[in-house]
């Protein structure tokens, strides 16, 4: 019997790239063979054939193979246990073997951190931070003491709900905790790492727990003029500040992480098009005048060549991995976050200015002005962000173009 890691060349994924799946072979005269996914994938330059192992080139190749080495550790522990209890050693038996939950084996704080280097190794740093700080908040709760699954059941839920509360966590905070929690416990399921009945929070009901409302921050369109007129010293970072601010209006509320990673590549003419970091989803939108303007204004600072980035957020020498870029987005945002502050004053605007707000100014200047709740659907006003994804690029270019004529 052979267990070795293969590239599934067969199956091609959205972004080039083929899965990485350990292949099981029984070796006999019928050769069957059985696949198990890694949940890694990589194209065909990064992959030895002949090894059947990552290149050495691949950025990420010592992270991968040691996850994937443990899986076929674990295969192969699985078939030295068939074989001492005398069962049937085939490709079949010993995928089923090896899906049985191991719910006594793997830890909570094991599986956050095998998920969270799947998502790094997938270059989802926003997502893996997200799982970090999850499992931060839940080991300052047990003092760092490691749990089981089948521990966490719904007395615990509200145990770790009342310790994040004393230490002054909000109801959207304390929700993006327990949200990802539950995601871990839907993994773990997906994977047969537990039992369904492992499962919490069909008892804990997130949605009933916390109010995760936001409140409406939006200027009204003549707030936005006053501080589009404002007389700011182009080489401050105050100047910079103020443009992602009045791109991202003009811009259909485009947000400060994709402004980031806007390239000269994604400007056609009067266009541009993008994909949506969060979402994944491809979005365009028609650049208005003063959109334009801003465009106009830093190409000859950033050179307009096709891979060069289109603002000074991002240094394409200096930021290429995904965490680079996720933790210089993050450094920049809160930098702009606090000159938008020092602008709002300066216009004597109440509303304390963020990125946030043109992407709210932006939908909610739309719907006062009559545009259809269904184009916009409530634009970035809204529950959940995909929802708003798919009703904007559900319409024609032209409809969306027409509504934006509504901004000036």
């Amino acid at each position: 019997m052979k267990i070795k890691p293969v590239l599934f060349k067969s199956k091609e994924l959205s972004n080039g790239e083929h899965p990485i799946m350990i292949r099981i072979s029984d070796g006999n005269k019928s050769n069957k063979q059985r696949y198990v996914s890694t949940g890694y994938s990589t194209t065909v330059k990064y992959w030895d054939k002949k090894e059947s192992c990552l290149r050495n080139s691949h950025p990420d190749k010592a992270l991968m193979e040691k996850v994937i080495d443990k899986m076929i550790r674990d295969i192969k522990d699985h078939k030295l246990e068939l074989e001492a209890e005398q069962k049937e050693v085939s490709a079949d038996t010993l995928i089923n073997s090896s899906r049985k939950p191991k719910r006594n084996k793997v830890s909570v704080f094991e599986y956050f951190k095998e998920i969270i280097e799947r998502l790094i190794t997938s270059k989802q740093a926003g997502n893996a931070k997200v799982y970090t700080d999850a499992k931060k908040a839940l080991e300052d709760f047990t003092r760092q003491k490691d749990i089981s699954f089948s521990s966490v059941d719904v007395q615990f839920l509200n145990k770790f709900e009342a310790h994040l509360r004393s230490k002054g966590g909000a109801d959207n905070g304390i929700s993006v905790r327990f949200r990802t929690l539950r995601a871990l416990f839907n993994k773990a399921i997906e994977e047969d790492v537990i039992k369904a009945s492992c499962y919490p929070f069909d008892k804990y009901k997130i949605s009933k727990k916390f109010n995760t409302s936001t409140l409406r921050r939006a200027l009204t369109k003549e707030e936005l003029k006053i501080i589009e007129a404002l007389d700011v010293d182009k080489n401050s970072s105050l100047f910079q500040a103020k443009q992602y601010f009045i791109f991202s209006y003009y811009g259909a509320g485009i947000n400060f992480r994709d402004i980031a990673n806007l390239k000269w590549s994604d400007v056609n003419g009067d266009r541009v098009s993008y994909n949506r970091s969060k979402t994944g989803k491809d979005l365009n939108f028609k650049l208005s005048e003063p959109a334009f303007k801003i465009i106009e204004y830093w190409k000859p600072i950033t050179g307009g060549k096709p891979d060069n980035y289109i603002f000074l957020i991002f240094d394409k020498e200096k930021h290429i991995t995904d965490m680079q870029k996720h933790n210089r987005a993050n450094k920049v945002l809160g930098m702009v976050n606090t000159d938008l502050k020092e602008l709002g004053k300066q216009a004597k605007i109440k509303t304390p200015l963020t990125t946030y707000v043109a992407r709210h100014t932006f939908a909610t200047v739309l719907k006062k002005s009559g545009t259809k709740t269904a184009i916009i659907s409530e634009s970035m006003g809204h529950k959940t962000e995909a929802i708003t994804q798919t009703y904007l690029k559900g319409f024609d270019n032209e409809m969306v173009d027409e509504a934006m004529k509504n901004l000036l």
